[in-house]
């Protein structure tokens, strides 16, 4: 291993801390998850409604045929008792029997399609209603998807040069010491490399036994901070 190789190391650490930063930016934005299943909830209750509504007025058309099949009857019987042709007592009787029954009938079915265009007028009121708030959220989520797209949109463009420069350092970097890296990284909260400040870990501030020091600077092997474990690194400038 090299000194250039630590260094590359020590930029690699810089890259992958720049990515975490603008990965964890994206994460904390909203990014429209809760708005869409506030619409997708509402929308689901609008085709309830719908459903409900439609099933109604498929009842109310029902209710209002038959009642004009009853009315027809009805008319037909009145027409034959009173429209002379009947002089049988029995026989008008009966009739008369007949449109009293069709007119309780016609009346029970004037009370049902009064109920039912009720219950129509009121899912209609309500589905109106849901459409409105389906047309709000709608566009409180399109508004907060437009505002995540943008607000994020920068930190997006420097992940991708990001890691685009990281690929060109880990391709640079010496196998061994890429892979203790990348063990070391998730259990050091994302940090593998520590800067050496004096005779300091720069992250947890633990002094290293002094004979180390030349170790790092030479860069010819790994040093790893006895406290936190994390490679040593003395950066350039």
């Amino acid at each position: 291993m090299t000194p250039e190789d630590f260094q590359r190391l020590y930029e690699l650490q810089v890259v992958d801390t720049g990515i975490d930063e603008r990965n964890a930016l994206i994460s904390k934005a909203d990014d429209g998850t809760s708005a869409k299943a506030a619409l997708e909830a509402a929308e689901a209750r609008l085709a309830e409604l719908e459903e409900q509504l439609h099933q109604k007025q498929a009842e109310q058309q029902t209710l209002e045929l038959n009642l004009g099949v009853i009315e027809q009857e009805k008319q037909e019987k009145s027409d034959r008792a009173y429209g002379g042709t009947v002089s049988d007592i029995k026989e008008l009787s009966a009739l008369e029997k007949k449109i009293a029954e069709l007119e309780r009938n016609a009346g029970r079915h004037e009370d049902m399609v009064l109920a039912v265009l009720d219950e129509v007028d009121d899912l209609t009121a309500q589905a109106d209603k849901q459409r409105a708030v389906v047309a709000e959220l709608r566009g409180q989520l399109e508004r907060i998807v437009a505002h995540f797209e943008q607000s994020t949109a920068q930190a997006r463009e420097e992940i991708e040069a990001l890691e685009g420069r990281r690929e060109e350092l880990v391709a640079e970097i010496p196998e061994a010491l890429l892979k203790q890296y990348e063990q070391i990284r998730p259990r050091c909260d994302g940090l593998a490399v520590a800067a050496l400040d004096g005779y300091n870990c720069a992250v947890c501030h633990v002094a290293i036994p002094r004979v180390h020091r030349p170790m790092v600077v030479r860069g010819t092997d790994i040093v790893k901070c006895e406290n936190c474990r994390r490679i040593l690194v003395i950066p350039e400038g």
